[in-house]
């Protein structure tokens, strides 16, 4: 039997990504809100599932797409019959422009609630936040309503051209909401504009519930616990250190006789302990709750502050010791004003100062040689003595100090017959991190390097894209993650073991699985795998209802 390998396919985990994608219905969907053109070869959703999985195989330039095209199974990934030279960066171009005029925004967010329904998540609490991303080169539009790519300073404070992007997603990080917005929009703009959005595409989705918007400092202000409160939702944000209402908790907290809670901690192991005072007041006509929390772990840029200020306090002191310790006064008189002088000045925060005035009675210095016999002439002499010494409780409570901070809740304290105490309060706050791992996606190089596109329209819509292939990850992350338990891991790369793997992790377990092209002697094309998947592999198909006929 004479059968020849027409192709081999490096295929590895895209076809699983492909198959999540179709499980979705989202290349219907796409197509149902951008309708086929039937002039053109492609589809809307032909682009955007080449765009995707390319960006899940190490993104390219739009330019490279196509011959990347020839190198994976795009009839087994997209759909049969697709040619590889029709997914050119001309007719991608076409589509993104067609994606714009159809409201981008709109349509991934339509795509982002169908996710959610499809899944059946949770819609109770949403993380909020936004990040920027460099882009390069000339970018030009006639129009003032599109996106704006501006100079701008980025989280590490450095001048770069850039765009922004915003999120609102749950605690598995999967967004509900996003937007791709100008480079230099800050966060107290954002915060009011994206509850009103949120609200919209929740009663898009038909959900009028109350829910529970938790956000970094910049969502503390008027204008965004006016709008919460419009958007039919509650805040939990943390409170700015130069608020009076924060300081003021701060001050009551560190009273003797205020009552801390118990230490509890929240994660499940080598996590930091905390303690936690709650008290109330008003912001703006809003009643709010403040809840004082004190971390065992310090943040590292506070406590690298405190170190610094440590060290700088004892360089100053020995300079003021080895100074006023070789300055002599006459009189007893002029010493002891120069020591009240100094004791009103110094006021160490680390160490404590003993100062104290010491008289010495020594010889008087003459010119010349004395005359014989005669008597040694004597002077008394006062010096300011210093002793310092390191204070090691006023170094710990510097450091518990530094290491408390405040949230400010409008979430009362019983919410949908559950209690919403101060413990529950901070252990949705911390949720946060699940927003803030998104941004490592959206500026992975692997993902979303090289933004070559000609217009801003089009670096929007790329944009968006980029935030529907994060949610199909992070679908893909939490699927997985549901069946994979710490009795029952995935072995990793050298042995270790997988209880909460990561996408990428999982990604790696499939990175060897080639896919085989054969034409049999009748001219029919079959596929099959050049070996056999391994244990692990064949697991995490049937965990997500799959099995090899995906590759096959």
């Amino acid at each position: 039997m004479n059968v020849q390998v027409k192709k081999v396919y490096r295929n590895s985990y895209l076809n699983i990504i492909s198959a999540l994608f179709k499980k979705l219905g989202l290349p219907q969907l796409i197509d149902h809100l951008v309708p086929v053109d039937p002039q053109c070869q492609t589809r809307v959703s032909d682009a955007v599932q080449a765009i995707l999985y390319n960006v899940f195989d190490g993104r390219q330039a739009l330019v490279h797409l196509e011959h990347w095209a020839q190198e994976v199974d795009c009839e087994k990934l997209i759909r049969p019959d697709l040619h590889p030279s029709w997914l050119n960066d001309d007719a991608l171009a076409r589509h993104l422009d067609r994606l714009y005029e159809a409201g981008i925004h709109n349509v991934i967010s339509t795509c982002l609630i169908h996710i959610y329904r499809k899944e059946g998540l949770s819609l109770r609490a949403f993380h909020a936040d936004t990040t920027d991303k460099t882009v390069y080169g000339a970018y030009e539009s006639a129009s003032l309503e599109a996106l704006q790519i501006t100079h701008g300073y980025n989280r590490h404070h450095r001048w770069q051209k850039q765009i922004g992007f915003g999120l609102v997603g749950n605690e598995d990080g999967i967004p509900f909401y996003g937007d791709v917005h100008d480079g230099n929009l800050p966060d107290k703009t954002w915060n009011p504009e994206v509850l009103s959005r949120v609200h919209e595409q929740l009663k898009q989705a038909k959900i009028e519930d109350e829910w529970i918007y938790v956000a970094d400092s910049a969502a503390m202000t008027k204008e965004t616990l006016a709008q919460t409160k419009a958007a039919n939702a509650f805040l939990i944000t943390r409170g700015p250190s130069s608020l009076r209402i924060v300081k003021t908790a701060l001050a009551e907290a560190d009273a003797e006789d205020t009552t801390w809670s118990d230490p509890f901690t929240l994660a499940e192991r080598n996590g930091a302990t905390y303690r936690v005072w709650e008290t109330a007041s008003t912001y703006e006509g809003h009643p709010v709750r403040l809840i004082v929390v004190e971390s065992s772990a310090l943040d590292q840029r506070k406590g690298k502050t405190l170190e610094k200020e440590r060290t700088k306090e004892a360089e100053l002191l020995r300079e003021e010791q080895a100074r006023w310790e070789r300055h002599p006064f006459s009189c007893r008189e002029d010493a002891e004003q120069a020591l009240a002088s100094l004791k009103a000045s110094l006021r160490p925060r680390f160490h404590r100062v003993e100062a104290a005035v010491e008289e010495i009675v020594r010889l008087k210095k003459r010119r010349g040689r004395p005359k014989k016999g005669a008597e040694p002439e004597v002077e008394t002499l006062y010096f300011l003595h210093l002793d310092v010494e390191f204070d090691q409780d006023a170094w710990e409570q510097a450091r518990r100090k530094a290491s408390r901070f405040v949230l400010v809740t409008t979430v009362p304290k019983e919410w949908k017959g559950q209690p919403m105490d101060a413990q529950e309060i901070l252990k949705l706050y911390k949720g946060q991190i699940s927003v803030e791992m998104n941004f490592a996606f959206l500026k992975d190089p692997f993902f979303t390097d090289e933004i070559y596109v000609k217009k801003p329209e089009r670096v929007a819509v790329l944009g968006y894209l980029f935030l529907l292939a994060l949610a199909i990850y992070r679908v893909f992350q939490r699927r997985v993650r549901q069946f994979i338990t710490p009795e029952h891991p995935l072995k990793g790369p050298g042995g270790r073991k997988l209880t909460r793997p990561t996408g990428q992790a999982i990604f790696q377990l499939f990175q060897y699985v080639n896919v085989i092209l054969l034409e049999l002697p009748d001219g029919r094309i079959q596929r099959a795998l050049d070996r056999p998947l391994n244990p692990d592999q064949r697991r995490i198909l049937q965990g997500l209802g799959m099995d090899e006929s995906i590759y096959v």
